[in-house]
């Protein structure tokens, strides 16, 4: 249900993903959403949408009316299936868990405002369910019409015990049509590819879904996009039970307890390898709609992952993240114990348990790649041991040096790529970087 901008609903936990559940009136659901062609590609820093603007979701006018004339004309017309929304995190006042086990969302009121109006913003988006919300919208808009007109004839006719009768008929249909219950599906701030990999699959256990579609829906390309990609790499690195990364990504809609605080985020890990495949967010969007070989034309140094996601070689991205983190976890230790390890129910004690560290190690990642150009070494465990080595006297438990703020990441890496590569001279630009860092620090 939904009061006082706040939406009341239940988790639902399916494999390592979280979602939530709720009922509301057709009435209500037509608050904060409602059929809409534009694509949201991403928020602003002052939480104002950007659309794509290559990209409608269109819908089928006749399926529309198709389902319209099914909700008019079948007393018993029914949908059992859900609408499933997709709720941003730009728009999240709060959530809340409540006592009796359910969730509360409180979202902005610009979400209802912007409804109202004729060209307002769409936050809550359909993921699934975009034809049954259009279908709706033009049942209501029907039969309001019809009422209009029966209103607008009585008035100029005399009493009229039939149309009056007729007009009360259409009242009540429209009133009974507001209150139908529906169930709908919340994803909490799901990335594009996310969604159409939830439409796709959800479609895909009923009918056969044209991959046209899919695209068309989500501005998808036929071949993977980079982000696709990268989600992919993030599930799969948290996955396997030997990786450095399992159960340590905070996953979108992930059920975790009050203190269960996994140390990297799903959104960070994605931006992080998408980062390594395009140069910026401008590129990216090109990328989305680019052929994968198509990519081989520009390679940089600074997007080692490039190559391999024009290859179709995503695998190796895995394998690479794979072995440089095993061989952090393996190198850098305190006793016995590696300092990468985190353990449920704890904060971070030194930096490389924290998001600082993971970027300050995947900068080095980076530079080592840049001369371990043979892909046979690449996914090598032992290949990254060899340099980081090298730095295993550094105190990265020392949180004087390394507090977990975001100058650190520069610091860490310096420190890291001093000991590494050492200094032939005193006029290394290395050397003057880390040492404006450090003061930036105090």
């Amino acid at each position: 249900m939904i009061k006082d901008n706040l939406i009341i609903a239940q988790r639902v936990r399916q494999n390592n993903q979280e979602f939530l559940v709720s009922v509301f009136s057709i009435r209500q659901i037509l608050t904060f959403t409602k059929h809409t062609e534009r694509i949201i590609d991403y928020f602003d820093e002052d939480n104002m949408p950007h659309y794509n603007k290559r990209v409608q979701r269109k819908v089928s006018p006749t399926r529309a009316e198709e389902i319209a004339d099914f909700l008019l004309d079948d007393p018993d017309a029914i949908f059992p299936t859900n609408i499933v929304l997709a709720i941003p995190n730009a728009i999240i006042e709060s959530i809340d868990n409540l006592e009796n086990g359910n969730v509360a969302v409180t979202v902005n009121n610009k979400v209802f405002s912007e409804i109202s109006k004729d060209d307002g913003d769409v936050y809550m988006t359909i993921i699934d369910g975009q034809h049954r919300i259009k279908g709706i919208e033009t049942a209501i808009s029907r039969l309001r019409n019809e009422i209009n007109n029966f209103r607008i004839v009585i008035g100029k006719a005399k009493q009229n015990a039939d149309l009056e009768a007729k007009l009360d008929r259409k009242n009540k249909q429209l009133n009974n049509l507001l209150n139908i219950n529906l169930l709908v599906s919340f994803f909490i701030d799901p990335t594009l590819e996310f969604q159409a990999m939830i439409f796709s699959t959800i479609n895909r256990t009923q009918k056969s879904v044209p991959q046209s579609l899919v695209t068309s829906l989500f501005g998808l390309t036929e071949s993977d996009t980079p982000q696709k990609t990268a989600l992919e790499v993030v599930l799969a690195l948290n996955g396997y039970e030997s990786s450095p990364f399992y159960n340590r990504i905070k996953l979108h809609g992930g059920a975790y307890g009050r203190n269960q605080n996994p140390p990297l985020t799903q959104a960070a890990m994605v931006k992080s390898i998408v980062d390594l495949i395009s140069t910026n967010n401008r590129e990216l969007e090109r990328d989305r709609f680019r052929e994968r070989k198509e990519l081989l034309i520009n390679i940089n140094p600074d997007l080692p992952f490039r190559k391999y996601y024009a290859n179709n070689e995503d695998l190796f991205i895995t394998d690479i993240l794979f072995s440089f983190f095993t061989a952090v976890r393996e190198t850098f230790k305190k006793g016995n114990l590696p300092l990468w390890d985190f353990e449920e129910n704890t904060k971070p004690t030194n930096v490389l348990q924290t998001t600082v560290g993971y970027n300050a190690l995947l900068k080095i990642l980076i530079d080592i790649l840049k001369i371990e150009i043979n892909d046979s070494r690449r996914d090598k465990v032992d290949t990254y041991k060899e340099y980081l080595v090298k730095t295993t006297d550094l105190e990265f438990d020392n949180q004087q040096r390394y507090p977990f703020t975001s100058v650190t990441k520069t610091i860490l890496y310096l420190d890291m790529s001093i000991k590494i590569w050492v200094p032939t001279n005193s006029n290394d630009d290395r050397l003057q970087k880390r040492d404006d860092a450090l003061k930036k620090r105090t």
